[in-house]
């Protein structure tokens, strides 16, 4: 029972706005147990009530008319299920898919159907599009949370019974991933994408016992390849150093993972080998660059590695340029079936492919900087070039914020920074998610950190361990670093602390190195006549991923977890 995308044209989210609740009441709203011990929303299954979703035909016959035409009947309130239902094919399938042609959005075309045999999709996929629908009318957070409540208790009763089909559980698990992403803005979804695995890999060995066909078989691909996203983007940001909630060996990343198929041989196409046919047409989410997503997911698993330690060992270093090496062979593929969206170039997509690609090899380079190669400086022009060739009206632009955070922390000039922060600007206004502001805000810590530590001589610019710190000070929190005295150490401005290094100033510049009456080990933290007290392959340690100025620092300190996608 899907519903078609109707030649209605795209709705500015800023026309839906509600204007009388902001978000300070939601938040209020939210800590009331007496609101979320109210009402359940209904399943989908219990027939067209008031508070039910409606089918495809009855969607079809209530937007036929013009969009303003709705807006001056005062008939669903904005959290009903006929008006989330609408911002559901109006808005947010758009940010979840870069083709929105007729039939080609998959959460229009395959996942909606599904939600209407499924109470627990129903409610994960109302709840993303709440949360969604949010940054315009706040109370909407209260709306998404009702739902992504009833989903979890749903879907947790389906596994439980074994009453929900895996397809079911998969598409469930990750709407919720993206619910908690737009949600908190500061999360991941970890949780869900992590609960989906197991579930992703039982549905294919299912299918290759009894294999499907039609649509629960492209359904099953798209599936798939959208968990792959997810876990790939996700691990970016979660370099926590907790090993216990280390994800490495899933099964994607194991001997006998799947293969990435270039259309070599056969019929044209690429993907990954999941048992199912290959074909050349687009990702909704990875676009032509479903082989290099492993790649990129390699490399976020060296880099929680790097990120437990002070320094690259020689296997570690043999593994980074295994990676490279692979990096810099990757090609995207030599035929691509044009899409029927007339706003998504294939060209385009081949652009951001390779945005992806540099971005990994920057994002590898400031992990093990002992490679040989381009500078951070040229590795993020090429990303920033990349991106720049790609206008805004693209769809493309839906999956750029990977490779925009990670060259765009390395801009320096103010004409470079004034186009990142455009950049960022326009995205958050096209795709309406907090996710974006959250992003932008880092990457303008970032550049205020480099701007102060640049500042500072040589001479001042030392860094200590952060576990040494965090044992000087029992007590001393994330985001509140500590500064050297003559008596040791002591609470300083924010914005000096590293996942692995701090910055540490000394006063005056000289004398006293780290160290001298700090209580950190002097043999461990050797005093330095010249240059920062930490380089590693020749770059600033304080720039690396281990650093307070990287990005990863950053996130690491705040306590934040972002989607990058």
């Amino acid at each position: 029972m899907s519903f078609p995308l109707t030649p209605v044209p795209a709705i500015d989210p800023a026309i839906l706005r509600d204007e009388g609740i902001e978000d300070d009441q939601v938040d209020e709203i939210l800590r009331s147990d007496s609101l979320l011990d109210g009402p359940q929303f209904s399943s989908p299954s219990s027939g067209h009530s008031s508070t039910s979703p409606l089918s495809a035909t009855d969607i079809q016959s209530l937007w036929r008319g013009p969009v303003t035409y709705l807006y001056s009947q005062p008939y669903f309130t904005q959290d009903s299920p006929e008006m989330l239902t609408f911002r559901f094919d109006r808005l947010t399938c758009g940010i979840l898919s870069i083709m929105d042609g007729p039939n080609e959005n998959p959460w229009r075309s395959l996942i909606w159907p599904l939600a209407q045999q499924s109470p627990a999709l129903y409610h994960a996929v109302t709840a993303m599009t709440a949360y969604h629908s949010s940054t315009d009318i706040p109370i909407l957070r209260v709306a998404g949370h009702e739902h992504k409540q009833a989903s979890i208790r749903y879907i947790q009763e389906g596994i439980r019974d074994n009453s929900m089909t895996d397809q079911m559980a998969i598409a469930t698990a990750l709407a919720l991933g993206f619910s908690e992403s737009w949600d908190q803005h500061t999360a991941s979804g970890n949780t869900h994408i992590k609960g989906a695995q197991a579930l992703v890999k039982r549905a294919l060995a299912d299918h290759q016992r009894r294999p499907l066909r039609g649509i629960e078989l492209a359904r099953l691909k798209f599936l798939c390849n959208a968990w792959v996203y997810m876990d790939v983007i996700a691990r970016l940001t979660a370099v926590d150093s907790d090993e216990s909630n280390d994800f490495d060996n899933t099964f994607l990343f194991s001997p006998d993972a799947p293969n990435m198929v270039m259309g070599d041989t056969g019929p044209p196409g690429f993907g990954i080998d999941f048992g199912m046919p290959i074909d050349a047409r687009l990702d909704p989410l990875m676009g032509c660059a479903n082989t290099l997503f492993p790649l990129i997911g390699r490399v976020a698993n060296l880099v929680r590695r790097v990120c437990r330690s002070q320094t690259n060992s020689p296997a570690v270093i043999s593994q980074a340029n295994d990676l490279k090496l692979a990096l810099e062979t990757w090609d995207p593929p030599a035929f691509i079936e044009r899409p029927e969206d007339p706003t998504t170039d294939v060209q385009h997509t081949l652009q951001t492919a390779e945005a992806y690609r540099w971005a990994t090899l920057l994002h590898l380079h400031q992990s093990v900087p002992e490679l040989p190669g381009p500078n951070s400086a040229e590795l993020a022009q090429r990303v920033l070039q990349y991106l720049a060739t790609v206008p805004l009206a693209s769809r493309t632009v839906i999956v750029q914020i990977y490779p925009l955070m990670v060259a765009g922390c390395e801009a320096s000039t103010s004409e470079d920074r004034q186009w990142v922060r455009d950049r960022w600007q326009a995205m958050s206004a096209r795709m309406r998610i907090g996710v974006i502001d959250k992003s932008a805000t880092v990457t303008e810590e970032v550049w205020r950190r480099r701007d102060a530590y640049e500042a500072q001589p040589n001479t001042r610019r030392k860094l200590v361990a952060t576990a040494e710190l965090m044992a000087a000070s029992a007590h001393r929190q994330r985001g509140v670093p500590l500064v050297r005295t003559g008596e040791g150490f002591e609470e300083a401005d924010p914005g000096r602390t590293g996942m692995v290094f701090s910055f540490v100033d000394v006063e005056g510049g000289s004398g006293g190195g780290v160290g001298e009456g700090s209580g950190v080990d002097q043999e461990r933290f050797p005093r330095r006549r010249k240059g920062p007290e930490r380089s590693v392959g020749g770059m600033d340690a304080a720039y690396t991923v281990r650093g307070h100025l990287h990005w990863v620092g950053v996130l690491w300190d705040w306590g934040w977890e972002i989607l990058l996608g």
